[in-house]
């Protein structure tokens, strides 16, 4: 009886350790959906080109951005602005550029304005 006891704990275990396992290295099917979902919907309104721009003392990402879209300053959304903005500087704050340093800001066609 004692063994059958160790050899069940053993099963147990060893069945533990396979799903722990299981779940660690593989992806949900819900949360790939819908994380595919949303970067979907993220590169249906984010096109737009990219252009590197050196930050000079004082710049902003918004400042910076209408320079280079001048055309289409009332058109230009903030919350897109600096979305893209990470989008094209993961690991960058857009509210603490540095001076010296190069960015990438989005440049946006009339095109693009219109669609997103």
């Amino acid at each position: 009886m004692d063994f059958s006891k160790k050899l069940f704990s053993l099963f147990i275990c060893i069945m533990a350790v396979y799903i722990i396992y299981q779940d660690i290295t593989q992806e949900s099917p819900h949360s790939r959906k819908e994380l595919d979902e949303k970067h979907s919907d993220m590169i249906s309104t984010t096109m737009f080109h990219v252009v590197p721009v050196k930050v000079q003392a004082n710049d902003t990402v918004l400042s910076i951005v209408e320079q280079i879209n001048p055309y289409s300053r009332n058109e230009l959304n903030v919350k897109r602005i600096l979305n893209d903005f990470k989008l094209s500087n993961p690991n960058t704050d857009p509210f603490s550029l540095t001076p010296g340093k190069i960015y990438y800001f989005p440049k946006y066609s009339e095109t693009l304005l219109d669609n997103g």
